[in-house]
């Protein structure tokens, strides 16, 4: 499986990965498992790192890089075809992070490991949505190749 880690989901891997569910859990540590995170991740964190709405023991620059070799993440570059996917996506839901890691995960084919469960393709005029359980929460299996976990 290759995953699309999303800012909360790889704060909590990074800082307590107890806050993780136990599949996801089992999902990360699984053999064949590649974890990215995008770098509208990084951008974001950056951001909330200088308003002071997130704390890190070093500076953006080097935490988050550094962070992901520990962790074994693959830093996912913003092409234009995923910025070009997320501005047309539908107007659903505005966040413009949120927006590039749905976008990255449709293009590259990723499951998209996410705290945020307002996630759903169908937001995105994507139709085909139908529920399957995930501990300790819900997760959602989103059209054919989409899935996100809610953590």
């Amino acid at each position: 499986m290759k995953a699309l880690l999303d800012t909360h989901t790889w704060l909590w891997m990074a800082a307590d990965p107890d806050r993780l569910s136990g599949q996801v859990r089992a999902l990360v540590a699984e053999r064949g498992t590649t974890l990215c995170l995008s770098a509208a991740s990084g951008w974001e964190l950056a951001l909330l790192w200088k308003l002071g709405r997130v704390g890190l023991p070093d500076h953006s620059s080097r935490f988050v890089p550094e962070t992901c070799a520990k962790l074994d993440v693959a830093i996912l570059p913003i092409h234009l075809d995923v910025a070009v996917a997320a501005a047309t996506l539908p107007q659903h839901h505005r966040d413009p992070f949120d927006r590039i890691l749905v976008a990255t995960a449709l293009l590259e084919n990723l499951t998209l490991f996410s705290v945020t469960s307002a996630w759903t393709l169908t937001e995105f005029g994507v139709s085909g949505s139908k529920r399957i359980p995930c501990e300790p929460f819900d997760s959602r299996f989103l059209g054919s190749r989409f899935h996100t976990f809610v953590l």
